[in-house]
């Protein structure tokens, strides 16, 4: 079983990105440990959503598209509402990828300024206004860099196999996963050690005392960034299909077909669980994290909250003060990892699925493994090359886009994924359909959710 697991690390290279390195410190710098059960809640809440919908695409072979082709309601062309709306709304969410982008070219200037590398030193000192002409080139490198990025996507993705992208998006989460760890230890060793009383501070379900409605706000917002959110979720059943686990069940109406499928449904919620359960830990180290440094500092008015990158950069300036340079590159190391690894399994998982929507729609042959490629490179293509306009033309700092996408995908994708999940759990073959207890939690689950998402709303 641990050694057919795989799907579970390329959602966590997707899960763990923008949400935990920019959204997670901002909102815990500005709230402290207030909103921990939120953070808490947002990554556990949605395994059983998991579960279910690469159940039933496991159990039926179908892709996410075709499984939601069975819910009731209007079509286009043979293809569901629900898909359709879905990936209006998905591509709507897609700002946070500019966002994502933006912050890792923010990495690679900060670490290898171009404009410093390059002969370009003797224009700035000899121009009228110096301070002008080199933010100038400081924003041209960042967009050289930004590009950079995008055409190394481009090509890691080119061939478009699983196996490549499971090895290296575990090598990135093993990355990030070490940094964060690594930072909690020091946290833990510094003046800005964590206690019992702050974590289970930020255990009352509460909004704190304190501008109650960007706190709903923030809560939404995280509903919508992190754990498996509604895109990973969509994303789940390609992984899981390509990794092979539906080729192993047979035709249903084999013998042995249901003990085949219990048995690799087991597979499949012990890989959904250890997403789950990575997801968690590695988001609550990063909020635990930039409670414990960021927060006091900002109620002291010794720095204001940080945007985007800032996050990090404010966090490895106040280690680098304690244990010296070697531990900025912790940080640096960790975010690129973070950021990169999302950038990779979404741009791939993206062209999957305009590849699923146009074969339901009948013009993509799905079969032609060809032309489902031809399709997949041309979606890839399309969206990295909007990602790096709206970097360079649009003047929103990147960690306003990355939170207006997560919010979009908090209020709108996840409602809609839900009520395509939850349909799809009762139609399952009634052979391995979901047991009781799982019916009760997936409910418990869509309570949670909605009653987050109430409370964002009305407050």
């Amino acid at each position: 079983m641990l050694m057919a697991m795989g799907p579970a690390i390329v959602v966590t290279g997707s899960v763990i990105g923008s949400g935990e390195l920019i959204n997670v410190p901002k909102q815990a710098a500005t709230f402290g440990f207030v909103l921990f059960w939120a953070v808490i809640i947002s990554c556990v809440i949605k395994y059983f959503l998991q579960v279910e919908l690469g159940r039933f695409c496991l159990v039926h072979n179908q892709t996410t598209i075709q499984a939601f082709n069975n819910c009731p309601g209007p079509k286009f062309r043979g293809t569901s509402w629900v898909g359709i709306l879905y990936m209006v709304g998905y591509t709507a969410s897609m700002v946070t990828l500019t966002g994502i982008l933006g912050a890792t070219a923010g990495i690679f200037q900060d670490l290898m300024p171009l404009e410093n590398i390059l002969p370009l030193q003797q224009f700035v000192t000899s121009s009228d206004d110096p301070s002008l002409l080199g933010e100038a080139l400081r924003i041209a490198s960042k967009n050289i860099w930004a590009g950079l990025t995008l055409l190394v996507i481009m090509l890691i993705l080119w061939r478009g196999l699983y196996g490549e992208l499971e090895k290296l998006v575990t090598i990135l989460v093993a990355g990030f996963s070490l940094s964060v760890v690594l930072a909690l230890f020091l946290v833990q060793t510094s003046p800005y050690s964590l206690s019992a009383s702050d974590i289970f501070s930020g255990l009352k379900f509460s909004l704190g005392s304190v501008n109650r409605d960007a706190a709903a706000f923030a809560v939404v917002s995280l509903l919508g960034a992190l754990g498996t959110t509604a895109n990973e979720l969509f994303m789940y059943p390609y992984w899981i299909l390509e990794k092979g686990y539906a080729q192993h069940l047979g035709p249903r109406d084999s013998d042995g077909w249901v003990e085949r499928a219990r048995g690799w449904l087991r597979v499949l919620r012990l890989d959904t669980a250890s997403a789950t359960l990575l997801a968690t830990v590695i988001t609550a180290a990063y909020y635990l994290v930039a409670s414990a440094v960021l927060h006091e500092r900002v109620v002291r008015n010794e720095m204001k909250v940080p945007e985007g990158m800032d996050v990090v950069k404010q966090i490895s300036a106040i280690f680098t003060e304690i244990y010296g340079p070697w531990s900025y590159w912790i940080f640096m190391f960790g975010g690129f990892c973070t950021l990169f690894s999302t950038l990779v399994v979404v741009t791939a998982a993206t062209g999957r699925m305009w590849s699923d929507l146009l074969s339901s729609m009948g013009w993509v042959d799905w079969e032609n493994e060809s032309a489902r490629r031809r399709c997949n490179r041309t979606f890839q293509t399309i969206y990295l090359t909007a990602f790096l306009l709206i970097e360079v033309f649009v003047n929103i700092p990147p960690g306003q886009r990355v939170i207006i996408g997560q919010y979009i995908n908090g209020l709108v994708n996840t409602p809609l994924i839900m009520f395509g999940i939850c349909w799809l759990a009762f139609h399952t073959d009634r052979r391995v359909r979901m047991s009781r207890f799982t019916a009760a939690m997936l409910f418990a689950t869509m309570a949670v959710i909605l009653t987050c998402l109430g409370i964002g709303l009305a407050v």
